[in-house]
């Protein structure tokens, strides 16, 4: 062939590949936009997760060796297996995990995301969310409370695991005696109204958490009765603002795995951190990861923190992000300027951002500010290459020694984007 054939010929391939990748993610974001997430129960994950073992304990992000896993997250995880009655002691809880009797998994693997560490075990309750027009479900742990020291913060001591067996005795039986009371909740209008109300629906979930509350409580009065018992669960339910997060995140799950497994679809399905890596998959590679180190987060610290007193300790509450909300929506949650932004204007600028890296605007989530336009949805990779903008994300901070230590501004690596488009077109060719 002369060279202007070569060059034609490569014209016609890019444009094939180009063409196969438009038809594939319109494909991807409205089986995600067609979702229409219910949560449908609370149970203890043995009985929610595929595959879940008694042996296995999941945490955030992309799978590491246990010896890999330091820090925060690694004290989770042997805190976890004590609270599972899988060990007597951290020493033999380690020895355990090193043979391999205790096993550590992905949470993305089961359909399953948890903040920060991420730590789900056996008889933890998870919330349970499935998309009705796909069945396809998303899974996550309850919220533990607003004390600094938590295990998802990578806190393991007696408090924690006395909050720990409330949840799973008392808080995860009522919620679920309700749900199936009332038949459950749709989630998608609760986001809707709590994005008009100043929620982000990652780091502000003080609107969504009052709406959920007032469409649960009168179920949960009457599935369990009017009892000391339920009124603790009420009374956590409405002093703690982030509640609602976790059902966002199991939401996300829900939506974010209706796209899974589309081939050529070069749409974002998960972004993940471990103590050491953000990752990210997309639609047409499957249950493939694509690495890279974690960057710096731009936080604000409680008082008397800096810097040098915090970790990374992983984290998958970045699947708000994945599905419009957290940092993609910045311009609907002013409040958060301080931590998130440093100014209003600033995240009206992150928002406008993030629409030129997404597929489409969600018909139904509106942010105000921005004259009801749909929040930017459908994280495209190929967009984030070619703009070398990458998606913006808030999240919390931990403490080095464990606890909550604030929150931030995280922006994402372009190196895993690369990596996914690169494996795309190859798969393609």
């Amino acid at each position: 062939m002369t060279d202007t054939q070569l060059e034609q010929k490569a014209d016609s391939m890019h444009d094939l590949l180009s063409d196969r990748r438009i038809h594939a993610n319109m494909v991807a974001v409205n089986a995600m936009l067609q979702a229409d997430p219910v949560l449908i129960d609370v149970t203890p994950a043995l009985d929610a997760l595929p595959g879940m073992t008694r042996h296995t304990i999941l945490t955030s992000g992309a799978p590491l060796p246990w010896p890999a896993y330091e820090g925060g997250q690694r004290r989770a995880i042997l805190g976890a297996a004590l609270f599972e009655g899988l060990a007597n002691s951290v020493e033999e809880a380690d020895a355990l995990l090193h043979a391999g009797d205790i096993l550590v998994r992905p949470c993305h693997d089961y359909g399953c995301v948890g903040s920060l560490t991420g730590v789900t075990t056996a008889s933890l309750p998870v919330l349970v969310v499935e998309a009705s027009m796909s069945g396809s479900r998303g899974h996550c742990v309850l919220y533990e409370g607003s004390a600094r020291e938590r295990l998802t913060y990578g806190v393991w001591n007696e408090a924690v695991h006395q909050q720990l067996t409330w949840i799973k005795d008392v808080l995860g039986p009522a919620l679920s005696a309700a749900l199936r009371h009332n038949g459950g909740l749709h989630t998608s209008p609760i986001i809707r109204r709590a994005l008009g109300m100043g929620d982000d629906l990652h780091s502000r979930n003080t609107a969504a958490t009052a709406v959920f509350f007032e469409q649960i409580y009168e179920s949960v009065l009457e599935a369990n009765g009017f009892t000391a018992a339920t009124r603790d669960v009420l009374n956590f339910l409405s002093q703690n603002d982030l509640f609602f997060l976790h059902v966002a995140m199991a939401t996300g799950k829900s939506i974010a795995t209706t796209a899974s497994n589309t081939p050529h679809s070069s749409i974002v399905t998960a972004m993940a951190l471990s103590g050491k890596e953000f990752a990210i998959r997309t639609a047409g590679t499957g249950q493939r990861w694509f690495r890279a180190p974690i960057p710096t987060l731009q936080a604000k610290y409680f008082d008397g923190i800096t810097a040098e007193d915090t970790a990374y300790m992983g984290g998958e509450s970045l699947i708000t992000e994945t599905v419009g909300l957290g940092g993609l929506s910045a311009a609907a949650a002013f409040s958060l300027q301080d931590y998130s932004g440093g100014s209003a204007q600033n995240m009206v600028e992150t928002t406008e951002a993030m629409y030129g890296i997404t597929h489409t605007e969600h018909p139904q989530w509106k942010i105000p500010y921005l004259e009801f336009r749909g929040v930017p949805f459908g994280i495209d990779a190929a967009r984030v290459v070619s703009t070398a903008i990458t998606p913006r994300i808030h999240m919390g901070a931990a403490l080095r020694e464990g606890g909550h230590a604030g929150a931030g501004l995280l922006i994402a690596p372009i190196e895993p984007f690369r990596e996914a488009i690169a494996a795309l077109t190859v798969s393609a060719a």
